[in-house]
């Protein structure tokens, strides 16, 4: 019986993928530098300065506050204590507004700091990212 062989043949194909004739140039998009925080200066060099977050600043700080409803107390981490060791704390009259506020602490207990002056009741303070706050009206950490 004959033999019949076969030779693989071998079969080339080949996949040519083209460019788009005209390729889209894509200019680059240049973003101006918002600033997170604005900063109203006092009515002279002793009045604090007020200052406004954008909402984006206030997410990024996890910013938050407490409405105070005994002037007589305020939660310890409120507090800052100025260059001169003189204590403050944040009072926020609008939303993403501050300024802060002088308080005169009788003690402080646990948490709590007890005050013979400071903010009246139904102020809104901050209590958290104070020193923060604090550093951007001084200018640290470029918050200008």
């Amino acid at each position: 019986m004959p033999r019949t062989r076969w030779v693989p043949a071998l079969a080339v194909a080949a996949v040519i993928t083209t460019m788009p004739a005209a390729c889209a140039t894509v200019e680059p998009t240049v973003h101006e530098p918002q600033p997170a925080v604005t900063i109203s200066d006092g009515e002279d060099e002793s009045t604090p300065k007020t200052l406004t977050l954008t909402p984006d600043a206030v997410r990024r700080l996890e910013l938050t506050t407490v409405v105070v409803d005994n002037p007589t107390s305020v939660p310890y981490s409120a507090v800052v204590y100025d260059k001169t060791g003189e204590p403050w704390v944040y009072a926020s009259p609008r939303d993403r507004t501050f300024i802060r506020v002088p308080v005169t602490i009788e003690r402080v207990e646990g948490e709590t700091a007890t005050l013979s002056d400071g903010p009246p009741a139904g102020t809104r303070i901050v209590t958290r990212a104070v020193i923060k706050l604090y550093g951007a009206e001084n200018g640290v950490g470029g918050g200008h």
